[in-house]
C-alpha cells in the first residue's frame, strides 16, 4: 500500500482533519442540508463567483421564510447577516467575505472546500448508468499519450506514428467503401454524460486554483511580516524558491490551460461541436439543460477570476519590491512589519475580551482667517394669499421619462462578446445588442473605455453607430473608433 496514502488515512491524522477542514465541518454540522442547499442554488446552480452582501442576504432572507413557511416553530431564528458572517468567519470558512477592487460593498463566494463538501453531496444521487467504457477509453488514451510523449527514443516514436496512421488508412478505407461504424445511443449518451461530467469538474477545480493562490500569497505575506534581515536578501530567497506567483507549478498549469482556451479556433470548433452534440436525438431524450450549451463560456468567466486574482496577487509583491525605503518611510513600514506580525501570532488564539480607542481620525486645525465675515440673515417674508385648489387630472409622462443606462449590463455585453472575438469596436457590439437608449448608452461607452480598457481609443479613426428611436427614425453618429481587447482589460 502506498506510504502517502497510509498517513492520510490514520486515526491522528482523520482526527486533526475533522477538527479543521472546513468541507468536514459543514457535512457534521446539525444545519447541514440548510446551509449545503442555499450555498449550491446561489452559487454552484447558477455558476456565479461573487455576490453582493446586500442581495445574498435578500436571498437567503426569501429562503428561511420558504424553509420556515407552514411549520409551528422556527428552525432558524437568526437574521440572515448573521447566518452570513457565521459562515464567513474563521471557525467556520464556509464562505470568502471580500471587497472587490473599486467597491465598498463587501461581497460573498463559497471556499474551495465548500465546493468539494457540495460535490461530493451531489455523487451520491443515484446515476441513470455509470459510464465504465468511455472512462476505460480515456484511461487508455492517456496512458498512450504519457507514452508517446515521454519516449526519446525516435524509433519507438515513428512506431506509434505508424500505427496511428495504419488506423487512420484502413479507417478512411472503410467510410470510402461506405461501411461506417456509428455510436449506438448508449454509447453516445455514456460519452457525453463523462464529458459534460469533466466539464463541471474544471468548474469545480478553478476555485481550488484560486485558492492555492491565495495560499501562496499568504505564504509570502507571513515571511515578508517575519523578515528580520536585509531586503534583497529576502526576494532572492522568494524568487529562487518558488520564482513568484507566475512560475509557480499552480501558475504555470493554469497559464497553459489559460492560452490554450483563449484561442479562438479552439472556441469555435468546441461551440460547433456541441451544437451538433445536442441537436442528437439521444441527448436530447436525457433532457440536457440549457447551461451545457454555455459550458465553455462559463469556463473564461471562472478562468477570469483566477486571472484577476493572479493579477492582484502579482501586483502586491511588484509594490513590495518597489517599495521606497527613504528615512519617513522606513519607520511606517516597521511599525506595519511589527502589526502584521503580531496578528499573526494571535490569528489562530485571538483574545476573548479586547478593545482600543481612537481620538479622532484626524487632527482638527482651526485658523481665525479661515472663519467666514459675518452676513446678516435674509427675512423671509410669509404672504397670507389664499392657496387654490390645483388640477387633479394632469399628464404625468414627465416623471417617468427620466433615463437611467445600466453600466453593468453594457459591461457585460463587452465581455459576452470578447468571449467570442479578440477585439470588438462599438459599432460590433451595438450592432448585436441596439442601443435602446441612444445616445446615452454610446456615452456609458465611452465611459466603460476609459474607465476599465487601456489604449482603447483609435484616435486617427472614426466609425459610424446607427439606432433607431422607438422603432421609427433611424439615428446616425460618427464617434471615434474604440476597440476592446481582452488583453487591454483591467
Amino acid at each position: 500500500m502506498n506510504t502517502a496514502s497510509t498517513e492520510h488515512m490514520s486515526y491522528a491524522y482523520l482526527d486533526k482533519l475533522r477538527k479543521s477542514n472546513p468541507a468536514w465541518r459543514l457535512l457534521t454540522s446539525p444545519n447541514a442540508p440548510f446551509i449545503a442547499a442555499f450555498l449550491f442554488r446561489e452559487f454552484i446552480a447558477e455558476d456565479r463567483r461573487q455576490i453582493a452582501q446586500y442581495e445574498l442576504v435578500s436571498r437567503l432572507d426569501s429562503f428561511i421564510y420558504d424553509v420556515d413557511s407552514g411549520r409551528e416553530e422556527t428552525l432558524f431564528p437568526r437574521t440572515a447577516r448573521e447566518y452570513l458572517d457565521d459562515w464567513a468567519s474563521d471557525k467556520h470558512g464556509w464562505l470568502r467575505k471580500f471587497y472587490p477592487t473599486g467597491q465598498d460593498e463587501p461581497h460573498f463566494d463559497i471556499t474551495s472546500q465548500v465546493q468539494k463538501a457540495i460535490d461530493w453531496l451531489l455523487s451520491l444521487k443515484q446515476q441513470m448508468f455509470i459510464g465504465t467504457e468511455s472512462r476505460l477509453l480515456t484511461v487508455s488514451e492517456l496512458l498512450r499519450q504519457i507514452v508517446a510523449g515521454a519516449t526519446s527514443d525516435p524509433k519507438q516514436r515513428l512506431a506509434e506514428l505508424r500505427r496511428q496512421k495504419d488506423e487512420i488508412e484502413q479507417e478512411m478505407k472503410l467510410v470510402a467503401e461506405g461501411k461506417l461504424t456509428l455510436l449506438d445511443d448508449t454509447q453516445i449518451r455514456e460519452r457525453f454524460w463523462q464529458a459534460m461530467s469533466t466539464a463541471r469538474e474544471i468548474l469545480s477545480d478553478f476555485r481550488a486554483v484560486e485558492h492555492n493562490f491565495r495560499e501562496l500569497d499568504r505564504e509570502l505575506r507571513e515571511r515578508i511580516a517575519t523578515w528580520e534581515k536585509g531586503k534583497g536578501e529576502l526576494l532572492e530567497s522568494i524568487f529562487n524558491e518558488q520564482d513568484g506567483i507566475a512560475q509557480s507549478e499552480q501558475g504555470k498549469s493554469f497559464s497553459a490551460f489559460w492560452k490554450f482556451l483563449m484561442s479562438s479556433d479552439l472556441q469555435e470548433d468546441f461551440s460547433v461541436s456541441l451544437e451538433r452534440i445536442l441537436e442528437l436525438r439521444p441527448i436530447q431524450e436525457m433532457g440536457v439543460s440549457r447551461d451545457s450549451r454555455n459550458i465553455h463560456h462559463n469556463w473564461v468567466e471562472a478562468g477570469s477570476h483566477v486571472q484577476e486574482t493572479v493579477a492582484t496577487l502579482s501586483q502586491q509583491l511588484r509594490h513590495y519590491v518597489d517599495e521606497n525605503y527613504i528615512a519617513e518611510e522606513r519607520r511606517i513600514n516597521q511599525i506595519l512589519r511589527e502589526i502584521e506580525g503580531k496578528a499573526l501570532n494571535i490569528r489562530n488564539d485571538p483574545p476573548e475580551n479586547w478593545h482600543f480607542e481612537i481620538d479622532s481620525i484626524k487632527p482638527e486645525i482651526l485658523l481665525p482667517l479661515d472663519r467666514p465675515l459675518y452676513s446678516p440673515r435674509t427675512k423671509i417674508e410669509l404672504r397670507d394669499d389664499m392657496i387654490d385648489t390645483g388640477i387633479e387630472d394632469f399628464a404625468a409622462d414627465s416623471l417617468y421619462s427620466q433615463v437611467y443606462v445600466d453600466k453593468e449590463k453594457l459591461q457585460n455585453q463587452i465581455s459576452y462578446m470578447l468571449r467570442i472575438h479578440d477585439e470588438v469596436s462599438i459599432a460590433q457590439i451595438t450592432a448585436e445588442y441596439p442601443p435602446e437608449l441612444g445616445l446615452s448608452e454610446l456615452v456609458v461607452y465611452f465611459t466603460i473605455a476609459d474607465e476599465k480598457y487601456s489604449n482603447a481609443y483609435q484616435t486617427n479613426d472614426f466609425e459610424e453607430v446607427f439606432w433607431s428611436d422607438n422603432g421609427e427614425t433611424l439615428r446616425l453618429a460618427k464617434i471615434p473608433k474604440i476597440i476592446f481587447t481582452r488583453e487591454g482589460e483591467r
